[in-house]
């Protein structure tokens, strides 16, 4: 299920560029893989300390949050829906299936997928980069037609609302000629794009639009038990992201992260070449399209972090990390830009004060800006989780907090604009927690023709709207 909390691996890369060796005609869409000193204009905050601001000309070069909200959901949905897929035909591919054929008597079959090495890529003949999961690019259109060919294997459960469910193997093998919902969404979500990527224990994308000039690192949220017993892990790591003291840049505290979350990032990547952390291969993935790609290197292209729910998480952890070694002008992220902008979904609180502290000072030094998006009733963003949840919980849900601008949104009124705004989990429990945390209860409220004002808004502006970095 969707609000359960993210398991698979994936390096996916989107783009129009030929230097991945296939050209792609897309559709109208982009789809699917972290001192003190002030800089440029500034004010300061009112604590006296220097706050970085961009100025009048630089924000309009920026594009509308009602762009990047819009974009970034799109693509949060789609990796989940995307990863199913690619997860039912590998487990069914070559395999043998019954299916009913009267009222006492059923048949055997073998499941045979037309063309899966349109998105399954392990039996590809060429040399995989160390970077990347996938052997090749899988665009939008090999998507699409890989669906197009397939629809007699695959149900979309669509529910009374018109939204589309959970994919599932179809044993009837119908046949099927109206296009799934999930088609539509491959244009939706991939614009001017590529999309690389396989299955292996974390799962992200990495998408590349041309058209926005946007990389966009995307992670998956929670769809089994061995995510949720991750989520369930808040006792706090302090060594993981604050190793040495020079990753430390507010002096006197103990910054510490989410156990869970953190171990998935920092787990070495069964399989990798030079035995990394998964941490380490997302960014070597990412500032090599910076460095390397030629569509992308050196023209100032902006990169975003985002996902829902568990993926919202990793997105705030990731985009953390980077904007951290670009402080510290660390070599593993040199040819990524000045600031890390995340937009995050449903995400839960990831970390202490004192991790808050040093997301703070990035964000007065300009490398980090944090966008979280939470509906009102929506659980998962909380601290102070309440019984019975509670008892499954291990470490201190207290000595968490939220950080970033916080668009909270209402399925009724104007979206509250605020800073942090971190809110106890018995303030926003109800009867319908579950369903205000799903994704398709943000699409209505982010919908909402009363949000379109603060909309127009650039995530700079949002930030100088929300107040200052010291509350």
């Amino acid at each position: 299920m969707r609000y359960t909390f993210i398991l698979i691996l994936l390096c996916a890369v989107l783009t129009t560029s030929v230097s991945h060796g296939q050209e792609i005609s897309a559709s109208d869409v982009p789809v699917a893989d972290e001192n003190g000193v002030c800089q440029n204009d500034n004010t300061a905050a009112a604590d006296g300390s220097c706050r970085s601001n961009y100025s009048l000309s630089e924000a309009a070069q920026e594009d509308s949050v009602d762009v990047v909200i819009h974009a970034l959901l799109k693509i949060s949905d789609f990796v989940y829906s995307f990863a199913n897929v690619r997860r039912i035909v590998k487990a069914n591919e070559g395999k043998t299936r019954k299916k009913s054929t009267g009222w006492f008597s059923s048949e055997k079959y073998t499941v045979a997928f037309d063309t899966p090495a349109l998105i399954l890529t392990q039996d590809g003949a060429q040399e995989q980069s160390k970077d990347k999961l996938f052997k090749y690019v899988v665009t939008p259109d090999a998507i699409k037609l890989f669906m197009e060919k397939n629809r007699k294997w695959f149900d979309e459960p669509v529910d009374k609302d018109g939204v589309a469910g959970d994919w599932k193997f179809d044993k009837t093998v119908s046949e099927k000629n109206d296009p799934f919902l999930l088609e539509a969404s491959v244009k939706e979500a991939t614009q001017d794009d590529e999309f690389s990527t396989k299955g292996g224990g974390l799962v992200y994308g990495v998408v590349v639009n041309l058209t926005r000039k946007w990389i966009t690192v995307v992670f998956r949220g929670t769809v089994g038990t061995t995510d949720i017993m991750t989520d369930r892990d808040f006792r706090l790591d302090h060594e993981s992201f604050f190793e040495s003291e020079d990753d430390i840049f507010v002096s006197g505290g103990k910054p510490g992260t989410h156990m869970g979350f953190t171990t998935y990032l920092m787990d070495e990547k069964k399989g990798d070449q030079d035995g990394r952390k998964s941490l380490d291969r997302i960014l070597s993935c990412v500032n090599e399209e910076f460095k390397s790609n030629p569509d992308v290197a050196g023209k100032g292209f902006n990169l975003y972090v985002t996902g829902h729910s568990l993926g919202g998480g990793l997105a705030n952890l990731f985009a953390f990390k980077a904007a951290q070694l670009k402080a510290k002008d660390d070599e593993s992220v040199k040819y990524l830009p000045e600031k890390i902008t995340a937009l995050t979904f449903a995400s839960p609180t990831v970390g202490n004060d004192d991790y808050n502290k040093e997301f703070q000072y990035l964000e007065k030094k300009g490398n980090l800006r944090h966008v979280r998006v939470a509906n009102e009733g929506d659980v998962v963003p909380t601290n102070n989780i309440i019984p019975p949840a509670s008892f499954a919980i291990k470490g201190n849900t207290k000595l968490y907090t939220q950080n970033g601008v916080n668009l909270h949104l209402h399925p009724d009124k104007e979206v509250e604009v605020d800073y942090r705004a971190t809110k106890d989990c018995w303030s926003q429990t109800s009867l319908s927690s579950l369903d205000n945390h799903m994704v398709t209860e943000y699409y209505k409220r982010v919908e909402l023709p009363a949000n379109k004002k603060v909309y127009q808004q650039t995530v700079e502006e949002l930030y100088n709207a929300a107040g200052d970095f010291t509350n």
